[in-house]
């Protein structure tokens, strides 16, 4: 145990504290902007105290941190915005408290960035309580995150609702005729529990062979600081499956993950989704690898949080609730959504990253945020053309 932790097991033990927490009300804690948190502040005590007060302190922040080198030199960066900072009064100056739970409630303020963590930066919500006495002692809490969950209609956004076609032509050194490979997906937004589905057409007039098929979708985050940026790429999913030279038509699906929308996320971090096709050649010998490169597709995805009215509908979204825009995410029974723990999925290139011994500790990501997950039914759109 830590000095710190220590002084302040004294105090308590000095002051008859026995237990002093917050819990909120809502068991999932997550909240929307714009909606109340309630909850209670509990105290068990040994005996009756006299106290200055009681307050319930809440907090939204973003922070970036990341290194860079340049010319041999390593040069950190770090940059911090504040969303919210409030303080609420439980108790009056001077009064007896015994035991007991004393109830809270705050408005969130509208707008409020959704909770993030990355591995360069992160927006964090939080809350927790203090207590004071007459004797100039104070206590604090353990600190509660929660989850301000996004609102990102794809209906809202232009592209989210068309489909995408893409094709590429590759004619191999050496070869006279050439191999293209053509991908086609029924929309471009897409929201965590869906199944994307693509279809992939092979034509090979080369006399190369082609092995494999993989698919990659990766979160590219862009961290900013007031002088410098710095991208991190993951790999969120990744499928892999053998070419057949038979066969040249190939349909490849996954389902989103709990992932934080695109866009912009506050003023310091931005994410996008890439997806990635690629086709192997069946090459062996190490100088022909030197020319012949993977055919390979990237496309843009957009990942909301509200899904496109007419693509697919999710069990736990009435066409009722779907007439409000943003707010229909609020207005379905808070009990039948679902909701996820987000992760930190792998980098595209590790040996680019930080190791921890450079990263902040206190910026060491431990907390996953909540994102709703939506349940569909067998979908009947298929990814033809």
């Amino acid at each position: 145990m830590s000095t710190i932790e220590n002084s302040a097991v004294n105090i308590k033990e000095r002051i008859g504290v026995k237990n002093f927490n917050v819990l909120l009300d809502d068991a999932q804690d997550i909240y929307y902007s714009g909606k109340i948190i309630t909850g209670k502040v509990g105290i068990i005590l040994n005996s009756p105290i006299t106290i200055t007060s009681i307050k319930v302190l809440c907090k939204g922040e973003a922070q970036v941190h990341f290194t860079n080198r340049s010319a041999g030199f390593k040069r950190r960066f770090k940059t911090e915005e504040i969303y919210l900072h409030e303080e609420i009064d439980l108790i009056g100056t001077d009064v007896e408290i015994k035991s007991n739970d004393f109830s809270f409630n705050l408005q969130l303020p509208e707008k409020l960035p959704c909770s993030f963590e990355g591995r360069y930066g992160r927006v964090r919500y939080s809350i927790c309580a203090s207590l004071n006495t007459n004797e100039n002692l104070k206590i604090y809490s353990d600190i509660l995150p929660f989850t301000v969950a996004p609102i990102f209609d794809l209906n809202n956004h232009p592209l989210a609702p068309l489909p995408i076609s893409e094709n590429c032509t590759k004619t191999l050194m050496g070869h006279a005729e050439p191999f293209t490979v053509s991908v086609f997906l029924p929309v471009r937004g897409y929201v965590p529990g869906q199944t994307i589905p693509l279809k992939v057409n092979f034509k090979n007039e080369s006399n190369v062979e082609f092995k494999k098929l993989r698919v990659v979708l990766k979160k590219v985050v862009l961290y900013r600081s007031m002088e410098n940026v710095r991208k991190h790429k993951e790999i969120v999913v990744e499928i892999e499956q053998p070419i057949d030279k038979n066969n040249n038509v190939y349909n490849s699906e996954f389902d989103v993950p709990a992932i934080p929308p695109s866009g912009t996320i506050c003023n310091l971090i931005d994410v996008e989704y890439k997806l990635k096709i690629e086709a192997f050649a069946d090459i062996n010998e190490w100088y022909y690898k030197m020319f012949y490169k993977n055919l390979k597709i990237r496309m843009d995805i957009i990942i909301g949080s509200l899904p496109l009215k007419n693509y697919e509908d999710p069990i736990d979204l009435s066409d009722d609730s779907r007439n409000s825009k943003e707010q229909s995410v609020l207005n379905v029974e808070k009990g039948r959504l679902k909701y996820q723990r987000s992760r930190i999925y792998r980098s595209s290139k590790p040996d680019q990253d930080e190791t921890d011994d450079e990263r902040d500790k206190e910026s060491i990501q431990d907390f996953s945020p909540m994102y709703r997950v939506y349940e569909f039914k067998h979908s009947n759109v298929k990814a033809t053309k």
